[in-house]
């Protein structure tokens, strides 16, 4: 932390004679001012992005010097973090089948477009923070040292473009819904390239953004609130349905069938209302882990998105992250490392995240 020395005096002339003679009278006053970790003394084209070869310090003796972890896999993929400044907010318009180029994208290019979203972090305005890290949390390879233990007193982060378009509306974009899949349909009306005001018709179209299994079947993370609803509701109420009608006819033998798909219907519904409403689902969360000496110092969670009654200590959370968000880091002591990492409950059969385990770090304060 960079000090400030304040000096009373009531001329100009004074204070020039306080501040270049030592007086014993002097008011030594000093307060904190902040040098933040940044990045930005890093050299990197503009709007670009870069995957070191190994790890490497940022920070100074003002700011306080780290060492941030990166694996490069020396074929585009990597685990730890990356440096970038971009700040790309829409789909790709290469990927659209309305834009696409004749003859289709090879491999190599579909994956180019998709590294403009997933090495850009997601603002509502133009970034104003230049260089900051994207962190991929493979493992336990998303982290940082210190060079001296010490409390970190914040840092920054944010979503990648990738995620936010992802959690937002899926791998396609479109204006109609699948109500079974959830998924926006190729077929859909075509609708604006979110992020890009224009009124112009010939700019509106279908978009698409593969997930991380090369597929368009990643869904909206309010999606997969709903389907999770409907697999818990739907047979809740075909057990009751069935039940109610049952009973009726036993007590009603000469019911009609209309009556009898009635009484069903009513105890579907009732029963299919207070097995959905009893699920809460949807969320994407960065957890921040402290150590001293290999020993964790503690943890905080905070989500890059959410959906409503998820967590029950705030269950009014219902966002998916649009900018910075400063985290405060000062629970966690006196630390010598910090490491990232991420979790959600929207995952494949084998457990694993269906969204990019990817995030944006910046501003990394120490005390």
């Amino acid at each position: 932390m960079k000090l400030i020395k304040k000096y009373k005096g009531t001329t100009a002339a004074i204070i020039g004679l306080f501040l270049f003679s030592a007086c014993a009278d002097d008011i030594d006053l000093r307060i904190p001012y902040p040098n933040d970790i940044t990045f930005n003394e890093i050299s990197l084209d503009r709007f670009s992005y870069e995957i070191p070869a190994g790890p490497f310090t940022a920070g100074d003796q003002k700011s306080g010097i780290i060492t941030v972890n990166v694996n490069n896999n020396g074929n585009g993929d990597y685990s730890g973090f990356a440096l970038s400044n971009k700040n790309f907010r829409s789909y790709p318009w290469e990927l659209s089948p309305d834009f696409a180029p004749a003859g289709g994208l090879t491999p190599a290019e579909e994956q180019a477009a998709i590294n403009t979203t997933a090495f850009s972090v997601y603002t509502t305005r133009v970034n104003p923070m230049k260089n900051y890290l994207v962190g991929k949390a493979t493992g336990d390879d998303a982290y940082f040292t210190l060079s001296e233990p010490t409390t970190v007193e914040h840092v920054l982060v944010a979503n990648t473009t990738y995620n936010y378009l992802l959690a937002s509306y899926g791998s396609i974009l479109s204006e109609d819904i699948d109500p079974v899949t959830q998924e926006y349909l190729l077929t859909g009306g075509k609708r604006d390239n979110p992020g890009i005001e224009n009124d112009d018709p010939n700019l509106q179209g279908v978009f698409t953004l593969p997930g991380i299994d090369g597929t368009l079947k990643t869904i909206r993370l309010a999606g997969t609130e709903l389907l999770a609803k409907h697999e818990a509701g739907d047979p809740a109420g075909i057990a009751a349905g069935e039940a109610a009608r049952d009973a009726f006819i036993a007590n009603n033998p000469g019911s009609t069938p209309e009556e009898q798909q009635a009484v069903y219907d009513e105890a579907y519904e009732e029963a299919y209302d207070e097995a959905a409403d009893a699920i809460h689902k949807g969320y994407v969360k960065l957890t921040i882990e402290g150590f001293l000496n290999g020993t964790t110092t503690g943890t905080v969670d905070v989500y890059l998105a959410i959906r409503p009654e998820v967590d029950p200590a705030f269950p009014e959370y219902n966002y998916i992250l649009r900018d910075w968000r400063k985290v405060d880091l000062t629970s966690l002591g006196t630390v010598d490392k910090v490491l990232f990492k991420m979790s959600s409950d929207y995952v494949d059969n084998q457990g694993k995240m269906v969204y990019p385990s990817l995030f944006c770090l910046d501003g990394i304060r120490l005390q």
